[in-house]
């Protein structure tokens, strides 16, 4: 006998020894507990595939001919059946496709949007692919690709009036940072797709007239003195700037700009100052 086949034999020597009472008393306790032994730290992928074949004697399935999911019966050893309902598969759909709702997201993105604003905006809503991916630039335009929708390589609104906000802020002469505080007050219309997406500032000629530093007539009051003579608070003054209830234009005084605003009130002539 070789020596390949002496260490098999002793290996199937040991196999065949009987187990101690230590042994024993240990696989009980295992099989008294088996959530326990399942979820143990110790316990690998491969040997829950073991305890599940040591547990379950046959599966049957019924396959329906149309979309009804599938009825499976999963026959236990000792007799237990457990019956569980199981979707049916269908050609084309696996387990990493694209959320619909993603998919809508990007169509609308798509119409205004490049491929790498759209992936920033996705970024900034905390979106992930169907693999748990962050989305970048490649992955948008593989994901139109696939889905056959149209894109831009750079932004594209559909209206000539309709800008972004740093093109906005050019065209009126001020900051980014102003553009947006703006907006947010309700001196420029502006929107978006989707919380997150770029502003869509509406930049009328009208709007820039009046938003645009220049000069306003003599006897215009600031936004503190129209508030006052007005008796209403400057933000209300704003809100009536925006709706048109009162005429108003932005002034320039050195690095700043200041309103100036037409108010017909007795008492309100008073005002000399660009910043009160």
């Amino acid at each position: 006998m070789d020596e390949v086949e002496r260490e098999a034999a002793a290996k199937q020597q040991t196999f065949a020894q009987p187990l101690s009472s230590e042994e024993k008393a240990r696989l009980r306790r295992f099989a008294e507990d088996l959530p326990g032994l399942w979820h143990a730290p110790t316990t690998r992928v491969q040997d829950k595939k073991r305890l599940v074949r040591c547990l379950i004697e046959q599966v049957v399935v019924h396959v329906p001919r149309d979309e009804e999911p599938l009825q499976a019966r999963i026959h236990w050893v000792g007799g237990e059946v457990t019956p569980i309902t199981v979707p049916k598969g269908r050609v084309g759909v696996h387990r990493y496709a694209t959320d619909p709702e993603i998919l809508d997201l990007i169509r609308q993105l798509g119409a205004e949007f490049s491929d790498e604003q759209i992936a920033r905006i996705l970024q900034r809503k905390g979106l992930k692919t169907s693999k748990g991916l962050t989305f970048t630039v490649h992955r948008v335009t593989n994901l139109r690709y696939a889905h056959k929708i149209p894109g831009h390589t750079r932004a594209k609104f559909p209206q000539a009036h309709v800008h972004t906000v740093e093109q906005a802020a050019e065209r009126l002469g001020i900051s980014r940072r102003t553009v947006v505080h703006w907006i947010e007050s309700g001196l420029l219309k502006g929107s978006q797709i989707t919380p997150g997406a770029p502003w869509r500032v509406e930049l009328t000629d009208e709007v820039c007239r009046r938003l645009k530093a220049g000069d306003a007539p003599a006897g215009w009051l600031t936004l503190k003195a129209a508030a006052q003579a007005l008796g209403v608070s400057q933000q209300t003054v704003v809100k009536k700037l925006n709706t048109g209830e009162l005429e108003g234009i932005r002034v320039q005084a050195g690095a700043r700009t200041a309103w100036r605003i037409k108010v017909d009130s007795e008492g309100c002539d008073g005002q000399q100052t660009l910043f009160d």
